[in-house]
């Protein structure tokens, strides 16, 4: 009886001793920014402690589940309610969630228990860190809530406690960027750079300068540098693929949202960015396996409906498509959403309803090129050719880079019987890109409505350079040729 008694408590001993091993390295690796990591050492560990409710919420949070993030938190308060970290943890999450008012209060109460009344060489290391965290992380939620004079205020402070600490530079950094203005900012960025190079927080701000200018080569390449310094700062891998989708490279872009789904795997947002890359490749049926997924979790998650809609709509399965349109709010309705809704009943020739849809699009973005390319689009298959040339032109004049816009445009020219100008537009057309077949198939049409037949032999013979087996054009070759 002794000798299992003996055997128990030793193993009691072992499993609390290695309980105590993964808080500590889950403690560590959360400092470290090692949020994954974090989750699974410390997912096992007893939630008897401040400490240990503290820092899974704090994984929990950085690995995108918000909801179980913030009662972990909670708990932490209750086990002791007269210590920082937890309440300032919190409010990040309210930050993340918009509720500026409710995260500024919980910083309020997190300050109250700072040793702010104590100079820099009264306090450790220790407690230096944590009154930089929370200065850092009150003045995110100031610049997210568009009070950047408060966050530079909170960022100062924090420097009199540490002024070489890089993520106080890459906080004014975001603060002179939210205001526009890019040179202080980029000075910060440098400067945290300086203190601690190769550091990500401050490679990720360069990119987003760049963004903002529209230098999306630079822009990309601070985001893979800000990946490859830090394999697990999940917001480059979000931008690298957000970056590589809207250059329609999306092989590139499934890698990278690939990655940051693994950091975030509880981040619906990262998931749909997933799905919309697969659906841009074309793979529909893998968009719509990750796009269930995360509509299983939450119904209602715009993003997914709409993109889950989008995928119905190339499969032609529009019933479908108009259910999931349905359940996007309408607040979260973009220009690109109403001009893909317009598809359906554009398909249906229900006409006035594809236009109205096209009309919500202007509405929310006037300048947005492909919505007038789209509206032409729908006006030239209902036979209103001097309608869509008002629009294929306005896409134009708004430097539409689709070519198909001028073809369009002097196809309807040709319909009205005004070949000159179809003729002008389609040659502005072949300037652009002469490897487009059907622009030479209607400037010849157009050659051919004034009899100028040299010109449209020579057309519809470059036409059959790339439809060599097209019947009407061989026809026209013997006719305007005579051969």
């Amino acid at each position: 009886m002794m000798r299992i008694f003996g055997f128990l408590l030793v193993f009691v001993i072992a499993l609390n001793v290695n309980a105590q091993d993964n808080l500590d390295k889950g403690m560590d690796a959360v400092k470290r920014g090692d949020f994954l990591n974090a989750l699974n050492l410390l997912k096992g560990v007893s939630k008897d402690s401040y400490d240990a409710n503290l820092y899974y919420g704090i994984a929990l949070f950085n690995t995108g589940s918000v909801k179980d993030a913030e009662k972990f938190l909670k708990d932490a308060i209750k086990k002791d309610d007269e210590r920082p970290e937890a309440y300032s943890a919190l409010g990040e999450i309210y930050t993340s969630q918009k509720n500026y008012g409710e995260a500024a209060s919980q910083f309020e109460k997190a300050k109250k228990y700072l040793p702010l009344s104590k100079t820099k060489d009264e306090l450790d290391k220790s407690e230096i860190e944590t009154i930089i965290n929370v200065l850092s992380s009150e003045a995110e939620n100031f610049i997210a809530d568009g009070k950047v004079d408060k966050a530079i205020a909170s960022l100062t402070m924090a420097k009199t406690y540490d002024d070489k600490n890089p993520s106080i530079y890459v906080g004014l950094g975001d603060a002179y960027l939210a205001r526009g203005a890019f040179d202080p900012a980029k000075t910060n960025y440098e400067l945290g750079l300086k203190y601690k190079p190769g550091f990500a927080p401050a490679l990720y701000g360069l990119g987003k300068i760049s963004f903002k200018q529209k230098k999306y080569s630079a822009a990309l390449e601070n985001y893979i540098k800000s990946a490859q310094a830090d394999n697990n700062f999940a917001p480059a891998f979000f931008e690298k693929g957000l970056m590589f989708y809207l250059l329609d490279k999306f092989t590139d872009a499934i890698e990278a949202f690939e990655r940051y789904d693994q950091l975030v795997p509880g981040s619906p947002r990262g998931k749909t960015y997933l799905a919309k890359s697969y659906y841009g490749k074309g793979e529909y049926d893998k968009a719509l396996e990750i796009l269930r997924e995360v509509l299983a979790k939450d119904p209602d998650y715009s993003e997914a409906n709409k993109y889950i809609a989008y995928v119905y709509i190339e499969k032609k399965e529009y019933a479908k498509a108009e259910e999931h349109f349905q359940k996007v709010k309408t607040e979260d309705l973009n220009s690109e959403d109403y001009m893909k809704w317009s598809k359906i009943p554009a398909d249906k020739e229900e006409y006035s309803k594809a236009y109205e849809l096209l009309d919500k699009a202007i509405t929310l973005d006037a300048e947005d090129e492909n919505v007038y390319f789209e509206y032409g689009k729908i006006l030239f298959k209902e036979k209103k050719y001097a309608d869509a040339i008002l629009k294929f032109n306005k896409a134009i004049d708004l430097g539409i880079l689709n070519v198909a816009a001028y073809v369009y445009s002097g196809i309807c020219y040709f319909y009205m019987n005004e070949f000159d100008k179809g003729i002008s537009v389609l040659d502005k057309s072949i300037e652009l890109n002469p490897a487009i077949s059907s622009a030479f198939l209607w400037r010849a049409n157009n050659y051919a409505g004034l009899t100028k037949n040299a010109e449209a032999c020579a057309d519809y013979k470059k036409y059959l350079e790339f439809e060599p087996t097209d019947t009407f054009a061989q026809e026209q070759v013997k006719k305007f040729c005579g051969q």
